[in-house]
């Protein structure tokens, strides 16, 4: 048998059928918004990972191009701050070594070139901008700094290096990978340059010559 409901009642129950419909919507959208908080609170920790110190390990040799150049090999170690997925920037310092030309000496068209060992420590500033974020990334690099020879007094230093690269990162997890990259490497060098004119020593040219020699530069690197 079918309750019977007066006018007065019947506006009752259905105000507190429209109060209990709204309670449920909003405690569906409290759970709602609580697993989308959840959710935010823990995505963040994953995209803030790829953020902050890094560090890494290369070894190089660079091949000199050119009328007169250098061989380099080199060992780097760079620290600094991976600002997102793109960009990183650090300072590094290196060691290396160059047969480094000194001398060049020019009489009736016959070449000599003089040598001498250099123990080069390279000091820089780095800057990286990977060109995407996957496992396989590749990224544009450049090196600006200023070389010590320790054979060499300060200002006799071979001074200004750039190095402009290219190279791809293969990532091993989320904070290693290992990397491979070309570059051109300028490193300023000064030498003395003698020609001769002819068969007295009035006729000799000797010059003080101060150049940016480049070198084809190959490195192996290890990010982690």
């Amino acid at each position: 048998m079918q309750r019977q409901f007066n006018s007065a009642q019947q506006t009752t129950l259905n105000n507190e059928y429209n109060i209990n419909f709204k309670n449920m919507n909003f405690m569906k959208k409290s759970w709602i918004f609580c697993f989308l908080l959840l959710g935010v609170n823990f995505s963040l920790p994953l995209c803030a990972q790829n953020k902050g110190y890094e560090k890494s390990i290369e070894v190089g040799y660079a091949v000199g191009i050119g009328e007169y150049n250098n061989d380099i090999i080199n060992l780097s170690m760079i620290n600094g701050y991976r600002i997102n997925d793109n960009f990183y920037a650090g300072l590094g310092v290196g060691v290396g070594y160059s047969n480094a030309i000194t001398y060049v000496d020019i009489k009736y068209g016959i070449t000599n070139e003089t040598r001498s060992d250099a123990f080069l420590i390279p000091i820089f500033a780095h800057l990286k901008a990977n060109l995407t974020s996957g496992d396989i990334s590749p990224f544009f690099s450049f090196n600006i700094g200023y070389t010590i020879d320790v054979n060499s007094y300060l200002k006799d230093a071979p001074g200004l290096m750039l190095q402009p690269n290219f190279g791809v990162d293969f990532r091993v997890n989320e904070k290693t990978s290992i990397y491979g990259l070309i570059g051109l490497n300028l490193q300023h060098y000064d030498y003395t340059y003698t020609y001769n004119l002819g068969t007295t020593s009035s006729n000799w040219e000797v010059t003080q010559k101060s150049e940016l020699f480049k070198a084809i530069d190959l490195k192996i690197g290890f990010k982690f």
